[in-house]
């Protein structure tokens, strides 16, 4: 019977190995060798190792060269090490912690019997720094440093920005090594937590909601891997956040915890956006989260379980003064609304649109000890969110609340692990993990077009009508996942064999600006019934309207991955990893287009123009993704004093699916676009947002739904087109100090062999050039080459772009009777540099948005928008035991960080270039007045020599644009203001023994921005609206000529570094208190 349990065992294992990245760590492990005082080996030495919460037991021996290893351990401890061997004293250490991802090391020297015989215990230290299993750059954070740092939102970034590379900017937007934010690989349990779609930008399931994948209450361990040279760890190029959740143990425990911020709970308006009225409170709002987990045996020693649930409701408020507003009309708003009444719509307030968000989270574990050698992990998460999302209003920018977004996102997930050893030579891992995520995402109000109306020369507008990217947006996507790792320990070696396959199907409605959108140079034209500037619409041209529309984005992806590796303890100092990884990601074909295949290709090509092999229902062509990666690790003195690490590796990245999603539905067969700039068949102002009603004011040519007219954007991926790759290489030393210090001094370094970048297939070469100082191209983009589509958009790879980061750490731990604690401060700079961000969820903005010199189709190396800069970190906590009764904790966080980089452009409407019809085009700093044309306009009208004084001064007065003159500005070229800001925490137990349970109430006060609280004037965070500044405004042409006139006005400054003061990252301060009840 039990050789048929062992069989049936391995063959599950097996059957499930198959799965596209690497799953993230979910365990971690014990080595090591056993000598006698002689330093010789002692083969079949018997280990023991307990976890003694939970009592479940590893057992081995050592081979015949005294090593041995125990894979696929439970994370945390304490752990009982029991080392015994015939004739020799038994080892034994009671108080081993081990990390996630980590393997903790063991050189044992037994001593022989004596007549007296008694036990050799060692005390282990908790510091992992200095583990054989390090390579990289990585970051573990346990759950003491959860409970004691400071984390309003309760998020995994909270916790992630300690490490050295990552940046958090607005809306727990998280960077990891200079990369794009979608390049992280996001693991709990083992079972991909991304959001694999990527339209969330947080990275996370239901992150458009702004709610977090999992409660940190749940998490037992998570680790951010930086540059792992593990060839299990894949699908990232920037970061792999791998989080575990808490199990059950014999102990029945358990924690009820409920937080609370409110009004009263936070800062007055900066100073610097206090309007007429001064420095005002926030308007009313209540932000609540409450839960509760628990723990314990169904039957002690074998079978565990683990729940937790938590609620959040939260409000955060938008301030807003309209005396703060820039634009021309803010006077005039009560003429709007009675226009708009006259059509029977009322857009709503814009002062003071609060943020709402509603959201459940619930994980249930069981924890299975089937024998000593095999032990299985069952997992259900289900996590809802409701938000209610208005705009912002700001200086400006006047957003209506009728213009916000209903957002409903559920999510799924199940996850299976099995851990099983075979003897002392096998072990296996194998997750299964299963994810069904919906989101759906509604307008606000009435149904009504989108309205904006240029308001001013700083590109302010006044926002009405529904919000043009939720009038019909419907995501759902189901992912499984098949992940098995199966090892063999072969004297000095650990051979690693795997498989990490990924299953995708998604189905995604997407039709921006549904309801029509139209766009006005000023509220009198407006008013006055005049035409808009730009008119825009997407629909289905198969037929219905809104999330009922036809013609969604229906695929399915799978990507298989295969590794092997070695591990080798070349000596009980040296260890060197080597293997190699394999992805092959298989894309399903779609609806082909033989009217684009057949006629449109030829014009193309006839155009100068290299489509890479791409047609339209063609997938990209399945290939191999080969990643060989090399790490070590070297013990220099064998002391744990100091130790060199580093690697040299190949990581391919996930690629968000909604970028090769957009060739399954911008086909010209099911989604048609209208984009009118001239005012050539430009329609009037329609308030009826019915497709029907809206397309039947526009020129025939433009295709009726149900018609078979084709027509739309064409997305297309070169048919060679790779996910994106980089090579990394670090190289780090940790160093033991005196008084306790360990200084760590790393450097890692990013280089692309594949990332993304895309070009607008349809437009020709420049048909003219400006005169003047600036000679730069411009295009005809409203004659495309084919007219019967609008945007043909080729995604491809490029090799251009380059990271690296430099960092050095210096860390104290320090454990006393009275105090433990520990600190740890790092200075880090970092430089990226690309060719194209990708920060858009849509392959024409890819193109639309990024801004450039000589035109989108034309871009060169600039510094990438997560370039990291210069950024300081230091953290601390301490624990005071005042009594058994009393305890008292402070955790501090501190971050001097570089602000966001961002470029100077044009506000000219695409005017200039003639590509891209947006605000994209760089400028031409002038190095004297001779080099700019300035003009009076209504909205300004101060003299060209005013203007060109007030501009000259700026200039002057910009590090940056200073050096500059008589050269174009760079994308990126300057930065934000450095923001300092120190978040605290404040907490205070009051614990009492009954029988023998411990009851614990817990009060605590998470403070962000506690620099603002000390002072009104300290702890800004800046901001700058899509990260431009909008320098000059470009009024027309002199007569007759190329040559452009612009208008330069003064307050154009405030849009430089505007305080930010939306959500927990701002610039005034905020707490939030808590209550907890613990018993264990």
């Amino acid at each position: 019977m039990k050789k048929l349990s062992k069989f049936l065992l391995m063959l599950l294992a097996f059957i499930y190995a198959g799965d596209i990245y690497a799953q993230g760590n979910t365990t971690s492990s014990i080595s090591g060798n056993v000598y006698d005082k002689g330093s010789q080996s002692l083969p079949g030495a018997s280990i023991l190792a307990v976890h003694t919460p939970s009592g479940t037991r590893y057992t081995a021996s050592t081979d015949y060269t005294g090593n041995f290893r125990i894979s696929n351990m439970r994370v945390g401890g304490p752990y009982k090490i029991v080392i015994t061997f015939i004739g020799f004293k038994s080892f034994e250490d009671n108080d081993v912690y081990l990390q996630l991802g980590d393997s903790k090391d063991f050189k044992v020297i037994l001593q022989e019997e004596s007549n007296e015989l008694e036990e050799v215990v060692v005390k282990a230290t908790r510091d992992n720094t200095f583990n054989s299993q390090r390579t990289g750059a990585q970051t573990v954070i346990n759950s003491d440093k959860i409970k004691a740092l400071p984390s309003l939102s309760r998020n995994i970034s909270d916790f992630a920005r300690l490490t050295p590379s990552a940046q958090l900017r607005t809306d727990d937007v998280l960077s990891i090594g200079g990369q794009n934010n979608r390049f992280n690989a996001i693991y709990i349990d083992g079972a991909v937590s991304n959001d694999v779609f990527g339209l969330a930008s947080n990275g996370t399931n239901g992150g458009q909601t702004g709610v977090s994948p999992i409660s940190v209450d749940a998490i037992e361990q998570f680790q951010v891997s930086v540059a792992p040279y593990d060839v299990k760890l894949s699908g990232f190029a920037g970061g792999a956040i791998s989080a575990i959740t808490r199990s059950g143990t014999n102990n029945f425990e358990g924690s009820a915890y409920f937080f609370n911020r409110n009004e009263s709970l936070a800062g007055k308006t900066p100073p610097s956006l206090a309007g007429t009225e001064g420095r005002q409170k926030l308007a009313d709002f209540s932000a609540q989260t409450y839960g509760v987990r628990a723990g314990g045996a169904i039957i002690q020693d074998k079978l565990f379980y683990f729940i937790n649930y938590e609620r959040q409701d939260n409000e955060t408020p938008q301030p807003f003064n309209l005396s703060t507003y820039t634009g021309l009309s803010g006077g005039r708003i009560d003429e709007l609304l009675a226009k708009l009444d006259g059509y029977g719509y009322n857009p709503g307030s814009f002062n003071n649109n609060t943020r709402t968000l509603v959201s459940d989270k619930l994980i249930a574990k069981i924890d299975w000890n089937i024998n000593d050698n095999h032990k299985l992990s069952l997992k259900h998460s289900y996590v809802k969110a409701e938000n209610f999302a208005p705009n912002r209003s700001s200086a400006t920018a006047i957003n209506f609340i009728n213009g916000s977004q209903l957002f409903t996102s559920t999510t799924n997930s199940t996850a299976l692990e099995l851990n099983s050893r075979f003897g002392n030579k096998f072990s296996n891992n194998l997750v299964v993990a299963y994810t069904d995520v919906l989101d759906d995402r509604d307008v606000f109000g009435e149904p009504f077009p989108t309205v904006q109306i240029f308001d001013g020369s700083n590109n302010q507008s006044i926002y009405f009508g529904a919000d043009g990217s939720s009038t019909a947006n419907f995501l759902t996507q189901k992912t499984l996942t098949l992940t098995d790792n199966f090892e063999i320990n072969s004297g000095i070696s650990k051979i690693t064999i795997g498989t990490h396959n990924e299953f995708s199907d998604s189905k995604n409605v997407f039709f921006n600006n549904n309801f029509g959108s139209y766009r006005y140079n000023s509220l009198q034209n407006f008013l006055d019934d005049a035409k808009p500037n730009r008119f825009q619409m997407n629909y289905s041209l198969i037929g219905g309207e809104g999330d009922d529309s036809q013609g969604a984005a229906v695929f399915g992806t799978k990507q298989f991955g295969f590794y092997i590796q070695n591990e080798m303890k070349i000596s009980n100092d040296f260890k060197l990893s080597y293997g190699i990884r394999v992805d092959f990601p298989v894309w399903e074909d779609g609806v082909a287009n033989d009217d684009f295949n057949n006629r449109t290709i030829a014009i193309l090509e006839a155009g100068g123009k290299n489509l890479q092999g791409a047609k339209v229902g063609q997938g990209i062509k399945t290939s191999a993704h080969v990643a060989p990666r090399l790490g070590f690790n070297y013990d220099l003195n064998g002391k744990h004093s100091t130790q060199f690490r580093g690697g040299v590796g190949v990581f391919t990245s996930r690629l968000p699916l909604v970028w090769p999603g957009g060739t399954y539905n911008n086909n010209g067969l099911s989604n048609g676009a209208v984009s009118i700039t001239s005012a050539t068949g430009m329609p009037t102002f329609n308030p009826n947002p019915s497709v029907g009603s809206q397309i039947d004011q526009l020129p025939a040519s433009y295709p009726r739904p149900g018609s078979g007219g084709k027509g739309g954007n064409i997305d297309l991926f070169a048919r060679d087109f790779k996910l994106p790759q980089v090579f990394k290489a670090s190289f780090a030393v940790d160093q033991k100090l005196p008084f306790g210090l360990v200084l760590t001094s790393e450097i890692t370094y990013n280089d692309n062999i594949s990332a993304v970048k895309y070009e607008n297939l349809n437009i020709g070469e420049a048909s003219s050039n400006l005169t003047g100082a600036d000679t730069r191209p411009r295009y005809n983009g409203n004659s495309r080459l084919d007219p019967t589509y609008l945007g043909v958009y080729l995604g491809s790879n490029t090799s251009e772009g380059k990271a690296y980061n430099l960092a050095f750490t210096l860390t104290k731990n320090f454990r006393s009777d009275f105090i433990d604690g520990n600190i740890s401060g790092t200075y880090s700079y970092g430089k990226s540099t690309t060719i194209m961000d990708a920060t858009s969820s849509q392959n024409s903005s890819q193109w639309n948005n990024t801004e450039s010199v000589n035109g989108a189709n034309y871009l060169g190396l600039s510094r990438s928008d997560f370039d990291p800069g210069q950024r300081i970190v230091a953290n601390g906590n301490a624990t005071f035991k005042w009594s058994k009764f009393t305890k008292s904790r402070i955790g501090v966080f501190y971050e001097g960080a570089a602000g966001t980089p961002i470029s100077y452009v044009y506000n000219d409407s695409g005017r200039l270039l003639q590509d891209t019809f947006s605000n994209s085009a760089l400028i031409y700093v002038p190095a004297n007045q001779s080099e700019i044309n300035l003009v009076s306009t209504t909205a300004n009208p101060m003299t060209p020599q005013a203007q060109w004084e007030a501009l000259s001064a700026f200039i002057d007065g910009n590090e940056y644009l200073r050096n500059r003159k008589g050269n174009y500005a760079e994308r990126n070229g300057d930065r934000l203001k450095t923001s300092h800001i120190v978040d605290l925490k404040f907490a205070q137990e009051f614990t009492l023994t009954i029988g023998k349970k411990k009851h614990t109430i817990e009060l605590t006060a998470d403070i962000f921005n506690f620099t603002n609280l000390l002072n009104k004037d300290w702890g800004k965070r800046y901001f700058a609206t899509f990260d431009q500044v909008a320098l000059l405004t470009q009024v027309g042409f002199l007569p007759g000529t190329n040559t452009p006139t612009f208008n330069y006005n003064p307050t154009t400054a405030k849009t430089i570094d505007q305080a930010d003061d939306v959500g927990l990252n701002s610039s005034r301060w905020q707490m939030q208190t808590g209550i907890r009840y613990t018993f264990n």
